[in-house]
């Protein structure tokens, strides 16, 4: 407990620290449902979230907080995150490890490591490594994806699968495919809409309905 105290601790400096960083990132949106790892947490919901990056000496350090707030039934949740990255091979292969502080108001808060490693090459493959640092829990992720210029706006296609444990004794398989148009508001915002097909052990053939405004400052 001594230890996930003094994480916390560092995490939050991270963020006072981050007030000096070179780019901001703000956004919100309605999402019809709100799914967290193949598990439901809320029903229609309005999430809202910003983003911090910087460099130096040849690392980016980036920190973001995420906010989920139900709308109508379910838990709130509240998500912190700060960590490294760097690239190798010509910025062919780039390599994150983080910390995340994933909290919602039933009272569940989990302190985890992350470990990331992706390739800037077709599909931009994405492989996501969790480790909950109290109970020794893990989580593994695929994620691919690919935007199309459509000149009029920009369509993303993504998909994911992973694997996570819930418990020491019990574990979830998601998979979940994507599509989004974004569209330039100005030259510092886009408008967003999407849709999410969600799947896993727990549940089956879910549709996620989102639209947002996201920000860079």
């Amino acid at each position: 407990m001594k230890t996930s105290k003094l994480i916390i601790t560092a995490l939050l400096g991270f963020f006072i620290n981050a007030a000096s960083a070179e780019n901001f990132s703000a956004g919100i949106k309605y999402a019809s449902d709100y799914f967290y790892r193949g598990a439901l947490k809320s029903s229609e919901a309005v999430q809202s979230s910003v983003g911090f990056s910087t460099s130096g000496g040849g690392i980016d350090f980036s920190a973001g907080a995420f906010t989920n707030q139900a709308v109508d039934s379910g838990a709130d949740t509240y998500i912190l995150s700060a960590g490294a990255s760097k690239s190798f091979a010509d910025d062919l292969l780039s390599v994150y490890g983080g910390v995340n502080h994933v909290e919602d108001v039933a009272g569940v808060a989990v302190l985890e490591a992350q470990v990331s490693l992706g390739l800037n090459w077709h599909l931009s493959p994405t492989v996501n490594v969790y480790r909950d640092l109290d109970d020794a829990l893990y989580t593994y992720e695929l994620v691919l994806g690919h935007d199309f210029d459509l000149k009029a706006f920009t369509l993303g296609l993504n998909g994911s699968v992973g694997h996570t444990d819930v418990t020491s004794s019990v574990d979830n398989t998601y998979y979940t495919v994507g599509a989004s148009a974004t569209r330039a508001l100005s030259d510092s915002a886009d408008l967003e809409l999407g849709v999410v097909h969600v799947d896993s052990d727990t549940l089956s053939n879910e549709y996620v309905f989102e639209v947002g405004v996201s920000l860079r400052f």
